[in-house]
């Protein structure tokens, strides 16, 4: 049975950005230094996660040489047949024949690689991934990736700041309008403030009352009943 190792687990974008590297200038000894660098990853990282996967594909030999398989890997006219050639050097056949489709049988892909590997999920997804990128053997996929990515990574517009809720201001109802011919100009007339009363006022005057008494009587009156 295989074992999880025995199958690379490249990730796509590692992938493409050696590819790239190597179509600028094809280097003779690749080193866990170079794809650090390459790759803008730890050198940890190369050697454990990328360098073995380069020789189990055929790019590089035991000793790190690029070899001629890399040279039309370059190539985008030979790209197709370098991952036809990585695809029937590394998968089986039963693989191969099960799941033709990248697009259709990729459920088919992770099964089996669940099934002769017994790997965990995360491991079953990028040996799934690799495989794919080579079943697909189209070098317009990297542009597809490239585009996706980039829509992926734009930064998000920041949430707009939620308004206030306005504040609703109750408005008294205006009461009844009064007509102006209700009120008068004069300052010191009661009926200016206040609204017509009318009073009946009976009042005993003595028979035996002078003049004088029955006029203080009426000009006290007129004095507390009408402020005058």
């Amino acid at each position: 049975m295989a074992q999880k190792a025995t199958f690379p687990m490249l990730p796509g974008a590692h992938w493409w950005a050696l590819r790239k590297k190597f179509k600028q200038s094809i280097p003779g000894v690749v080193t866990e230094s170079y794809l650090a660098a390459a790759l803008n990853v730890q050198v940890s990282s190369a050697r454990a996660n990328i360098l073995p996967y380069l020789k189990d594909i055929g790019l590089i030999n035991k000793e790190n040489k690029t070899q001629e398989l890399a040279k039309a890997w370059r190539d985008d006219d030979q790209y197709a047949n370098v991952c036809k050639q990585i695809r029937e050097k590394i998968y089986p056949e039963d693989l191969r024949t099960a799941a033709p489709d990248s697009t259709k049988d990729r459920s088919t892909i992770e099964r089996w690689f669940a099934r002769h590997t017994g790997a965990g999920t995360s491991a079953i997804r990028r040996m799934t991934q690799f495989y794919v990128i080579l079943l697909e053997a189209d070098v317009k996929k990297k542009k597809e990736t490239r585009e996706i990515k980039s829509k992926e990574t734009k930064k998000q517009p920041k949430e707009e700041k939620l308004a206030r809720p306005e504040k609703k201001v109750i408005s008294k109802a205006p009461g009844p309008k009064v007509p102006q011919s209700q009120f008068t100009p004069h300052s010191g007339d009661v009926s200016s403030v206040l609204p017509g009363i009318s009073i009946n006022l009976q009042i005993h005057i003595s028979a035996d009352a002078t003049p004088d008494q029955i006029d203080k009587i009426f000009e006290s009156m007129a004095k507390h009943i009408y402020n005058k």
